[in-house]
Parts: structure tokens; sequence; C-alpha cells
């Protein structure tokens, strides 16, 4: 027997468990590295190797967003019927295949198609999302540990590095290529995975098995949890994006040089690290809600410290921004797994995604606009706290719904 982040479980088990994990830990840090992290070095290239606009340069990123997002609910369909291995060697080729595209597109409209069609579908099917299920169904007694320890986002922070170096000695197709490569060589890794033993996930979830034989979709749609939870994970979502895209001239406008604020741009993402590993810990011990009501608190603390424009309070904040960042996905899917059952959890995560990607999409715009309107950003910040409050009180009324309620047997 062993007693680690798996659980009290045989060795046996216990070894493959983390093998998954490790696997996990590459399959999302490719997807989701590659595409987060290569499109933000590639945008000023693709400006230049296709003569386009900022705009029409930084429609890759959104397109692949839009499309992860929307191939969420196919993904699910896909896990179910066909498995975790086949679904995630499936989408790696599918988005390595996007990124050797890139490399020798002629035109800047077959990159956008080939970053919606490819890049987008095929990063949904082996990114955070499947890689999340695989990880925690190997280890249910510690799901949110363990998802959060394959989410822990380290190639997101290194590729921008390696990709500046790439395309200033090799230019931009050798970059697409690099990123093509980093995908084919997950595949001996890839072949090995396997399904979670779905009886044991079963005993451990806590929650109640929604049936998926007839209407899977409107068993959940008809769950006033389910809608809750869309509501809280997009708000949550929504002010870590918009944190992306106005920290920089939030800072600037506060009187800090440029250099300093693409700092605090990068300590973001470094505060993504502690913060994965901190709320699967959180989670585990204290239960989702309670970890994502702390995540909400620590978002409206965040951005109450931009608010000052004091250089050292802003250098907290957003390294506590990153942290929650981080802290949204391992509690949402222990949440899902206990209120919805594991059977279910596919299709639970994929519908929350889709959901809640209006409030992506809409918040980082209506940030500039309302900045646009005042002339500053002193309501924007406000709005973004209170956003973030409403997000924390969403979870904390879902805790006390959930003690409320007698527990279905599984």
């Amino acid at each position: 027997m062993t007693d680690t982040v798996f659980g009290a479980v045989s060795d046996g088990h216990a070894r493959r468990a983390r093998m998954m994990l490790v696997r996990a830990f590459f399959s999302s840090n490719t997807a989701m590295g590659c595409a987060f992290g290569g499109f933000g070095v590639a945008v000023l290239s693709l400006q230049e190797r296709f003569g386009a606009s900022r705009a029409m340069a930084s429609m890759g990123l959104a397109l692949t967003v839009l499309t992860l997002s929307l191939s969420s609910p196919l993904v699910a369909t896909m896990i179910i019927r066909l498995g975790l291995r086949k679904t995630m060697i499936s989408g790696m080729l599918l988005s390595a295949s996007g990124y050797i595209a890139l490399a020798f597109a002629p035109s800047m409209l077959i990159a956008l198609t080939s970053c919606a069609l490819l890049i987008g579908p095929g990063t949904a099917m082996f990114g955070t999302f499947p890689s999340s299920i695989l990880a925690g169904g190997w280890s249910p007694q510690a799901r949110g540990r363990a998802v959060g320890m394959a989410n822990i986002p380290l190639l997101l922070i290194l590729i921008p590095i390696l990709g500046v170096t790439i395309i200033q000695r090799f230019g931009l197709p050798a970059f697409f290529l690099t990123l093509a490569g980093l995908h084919l060589l997950l595949l001996p890794l890839m072949l090995g995975i396997a399904d979670p033993p779905l009886a044991n996930q079963i005993a451990h979830s806590g929650g109640s098995e929604i049936k998926i034989d007839r209407h899977p979709n409107r068993a959940l749609l008809f769950r006033p949890l389910f809608w809750a939870m869309v509501i809280g994970d997009g708000i949550f979502n929504a002010v870590s994006v918009a944190g992306l895209s106005h920290i920089v001239p939030v800072a600037v406008e506060s009187g800090i040089p440029v250099q300093g604020s693409g700092l605090l741009l990068s300590l973001m993402g470094f505060g993504s690290i502690p913060g994965s590993i901190l709320s699967g810990y959180l989670c585990d011990r204290f239960g989702p809600t309670r970890a994502l009501t702390v995540a909400g608190l620590g978002f409206a603390v965040s951005w109450s410290l931009i608010g000052t424009g004091w250089l050292p309070g802003m250098t907290a904040a957003t390294l506590l921004m990153g942290m929650c960042g981080s802290s949204i996905l391992p509690p949402v899917n222990v949440l899902a797994t206990r209120a919805f059952g594991v059977v279910a959890l596919p299709r639970a995560l994929s519908l929350i995604a889709v959901f809640a990607l209006p409030f992506t999409f809409i918040m980082p715009p209506a940030a500039g606009l309302m900045r646009d309107l005042f002339g500053d950003y002193d309501f924007v910040i406000i709005f973004l706290i209170v956003a973030a409050l409403i997000g924390a009180t969403t979870f904390f009324l879902i805790e006390r719904t959930l003690q409320s309620s007698p527990k279905v047997p599984a």
C-alpha cells in the first residue's frame, strides 16, 4: 500500500497513476503552451510576413480559443465513445498538422484557417480538458491535487523564451515546425494512455451519476447547480483574462515604464505555477467550493492592489492574480465530479466551457470600452473587484446549498 497524492491505493495502481499524471502533464503543457505561449511571440512576425494588420495577426489566438471552447462537447463525446487514448492522440496529430500548415501557409487567410480548423479543435482534444480527466480519474482520492499538478503551465513560460530565439535566428516557419515537433515527441508517451477505472472513480466521486443514455445534455442543463457553476466559472475566467489583457496598459497609465509593465505580465505566468499546486491541495483539504471562494477573494484583493498604482503592490497583485487564475480548473473539475458524477463529468466540463465562453470574450473589450468612456481604469478596476466578489459569493452559496441538500448515493 502507498499513501501519496494518489491516495491509499495499491503500489501497482499508484505507479500507473503516476505515469498517467506524467502523460497528462506533458499533454496539457504541450497543447496549451504551444497555443498560448507560441502565438504570443509570433504575432509581430505573422504581421510582417503577410503584411497584415495587428488586429488580423492577433486573430490567430482568438480563433484558436474560440474553436477550442466550442469543440468541447464533441471532445466529450469522443472521450465517452473512443476513450482518452484515441481522442488525445488524434488531437495531438491534428494540432501538429495545424502548426505545419502555419509554417508553410501562403497567406494570412490560410494561416487563420489552420488556427480555427486544426489547432483549436486539436488542442481541445489533448489539452487541459482531457488531461484533467486523465489525471483526476486515476487519482480520485486526490483529484484536486492531481488535476492541479497536471496543469502546471511550465511550457507556457518556456516557449515564449524559446520562440523569440528561434524566430530571430531561423525565422517564423522554423518556430512553427519546432512546435509541431514538440507535439510529435509526445507520441511515445501518449501511446501508453489508459482510461481510468470507472468503478474506482465512482466509489470516490461522492456525487450522483447523471444518466447519459438518451438525453445527456438535458439532464445537465435543467440543473440550477450547473448554471451557478457556469456563472462562477465564467466570471473568474473573465476577470483573469482581463488581467492578461489590461495589466500592461494599467501599469503604464500608473507611471510605470513599459519594461517594468511587461515584467508584471511575466510574473503573472510565474504565479500560476504555485497556484495550480496550492489550489489542488486546498480543494482536497477543504473542498472545491471553499477553494473557489478563496480564489475569488484573491482576485478582488489583487485588483484592489493594482488600483493603488504602487509598484510593489502591483507586483504582489500580479503574482496573486496568476495564482488565482490557475486555481479555477482543479476545484471546478472536482465540484463537477461530486455534483454530477464521473460518468457525466466529460459532458459537464465541456458544457460549462461552452456556456462560460461569452464571459471570457466579452470582458476584455468591455473593460477597454469602460476605460475609453471614463478616461481611466478606476471604474474598470472597481467593476472587476465587484465581479470577483460576485463569483466568490456564487461558490459560497453553492457550498451552502450542497451542505443543506441530502447526498445522493453514487
